[in-house]
């Protein structure tokens, strides 16, 4: 079962508490009293503390990140440049130090498959990290009080890293015996292995489209991952909540702006596309995305801050979207999300196999949204959909942003091709407040300068430099 489970939740917490109370300086985490604790907890314990942590920090990163995308827009204003700290530190303190206890015991106790699913998370959070800030401690990260500025290992060492894991999650995955074989405490996929060996290969042919357009990895190297990878939408790799432990979207946007604590909503840019004055059809999933529940009746107008003649927006993420139900799942990896990577890489070698790809990736989609099967077929194949059953860059990328609501992979894509408005139809960076150029990567949290200058001075960037990996 994907539900959280309420003693996974408590144990969360304890565990939490301990690690960061037992450190006070950030990144100290391996002393003594924290070693003692080690001793004492199971990896059933454990696991369900990383999972929920990387669901956590994917939350705290689409919050920001799709204000760079325009997927959303924020009540109170036009989005500025942005730190993420939280987010550092969750995911060095609460993620990747439990994921390298869960390595370690699992190592001891011969428990392959736990290994298996840490390398899993490992390379996954990793990703967030260096999808963020770019250049950021691994190698030395987690010496904690043997070394409190750890250097700063190159966007393109993490690559290497989250490949060789992603490779070694595989393998591990893949062996006969365990000593411990996880089930419940795999609060995604019950602990059916075989789903962690196709995200495994999923998130190897994310990782690898990142780099695709540097030479790195080639088409065919990319789509041999994408046969070996998630194969429904029963595979995704999302955390589902329940009405005890809520969806954040839920709790942290839907209830508050039900309070008057006014959060993020729907971007003119992202509702554009969908509302028909983009491209000439309005696209049914969009009363499932988008609520309007105010003075605009069912018009459908997104936020843009930053232009004060734009229509008053009458779009909300309430409770009532599909998105911020309280018991919504936090998506990490989808399969839909695999077969827009398919349609991608396929386009410049086999139209036929991009086009049933693109195809695939909207009804995979629509059918996790309860799109009405009629209303599906119908926009699958309208002439501005279906194409001629020849796709292109633009609408594939368009399908693509749109499935990727509230995913961090969307600022990936757009930032791999530079906001590019011939891909990206209509969109266009507003010259606000001094910048006309979109937002790049994350500043480095200023814990991180104030702690650790030596170490971090090389790698700082302007807020809108491309990182390495899309140069």
């Amino acid at each position: 079962m994907k539900n959280i489970n309420k003693i996974y939740k408590y144990g969360l917490l304890i565990f939490v508490l301990i690690s960061v109370s037992s450190c006070d300086k950030f990144l100290d985490v391996n002393n003594d009293p924290t070693k003692v604790q080690e001793d004492q907890i199971t990896l059933s314990a454990l696991l369900p503390t990383a999972i929920e942590a990387t669901s956590d920090s994917h939350f705290s990163s689409i919050y920001t990140a799709s204000r760079a995308t325009h997927q959303v827009d924020h009540v109170a204003g036009y989005y500025t440049e942005f730190r993420m700290e939280s987010n550092w530190s969750r995911i060095y303190l609460e993620t990747l130090n439990t994921l390298s206890v869960i390595v370690s015991k699992s190592e001891e106790e011969g428990s392959p498959y736990y290994t298996g699913i840490a390398r899993v998370l490992q390379a996954l959070n990793l990703g967030l990290l260096t999808d963020t800030w770019e250049d950021v401690p691994l190698s030395e990260a987690l010496d904690g009080s043997n070394n409190i500025t750890p250097a700063y290992d190159t966007q393109e060492e993490i690559y290497s890293t989250i490949i060789t894991y992603l490779d070694e999650a595989i393998g591990y995955l893949g062996q006969t015996e365990s000593y411990n074989t996880p089930g419940s405490d795999d609060m995604v996929y019950g602990g059916d292995l075989t789903k962690w060996v196709k995200l495994a290969h999923s998130l190897k042919a994310r990782y690898m489209l990142h780099l695709y357009a540097k030479g790195t990895f080639s088409a065919s190297e990319i789509l041999s991952e994408v046969d070996e990878g998630l194969s429904s939408n029963d595979d995704n790799f999302e955390l589902f909540y329940n009405s005890v432990n809520l969806n954040p979207i839920h709790s942290g946007v839907a209830l508050a702006n039900e309070t008057g604590n006014l959060t993020i909503t729907h971007g003119k840019y992202l509702v554009d596309l969908m509302n028909g004055t983009t491209y000439p059809l309005f696209d049914p999933r969009l009363p499932i995305l988008a609520d309007t529940t105010g003075s605009g009746g069912t018009t459908y107008e997104g936020l843009a801050s930053y232009d004060v003649n734009s229509p008053v927006h009458t779009c909300e993420i309430s409770k009532n979207t599909w998105y911020a139900a309280e018991s919504a799942p936090i998506l990490m990896m989808t399969y839909s999300e695999l077969k827009f990577i398919e349609a991608e890489v396929a386009l410049t070698s086999n139209v036929s196999r991009a086009n049933t790809a693109y195809r695939d990736g909207i009804a995979a989609h629509m059918d996790m949204l309860g799109v009405d099967p009629a209303d599906r077929d119908s926009y699958l194949n309208d002439p501005s959909v279906a194409l001629g059953g020849t796709p292109d860059i633009e609408h594939i990328m368009k399908e693509k942003y749109i499935a990727l609501f509230l995913n961090f992979e969307a600022w990936n894509d757009m930032r791999r091709y530079d906001f590019n408005p011939s891909v990206y139809v209509g969109f266009v960076e507003p010259d606000f407040d001094g910048r006309a150029e979109p937002g790049m990567r994350a500043l480095y949290p200023t814990t991180e300068q104030n702690r650790n200058a030596k170490s971090l001075e090389p790698h700082i960037k302007d807020f809108t430099e491309p990182m390495w990996k899309d140069q």
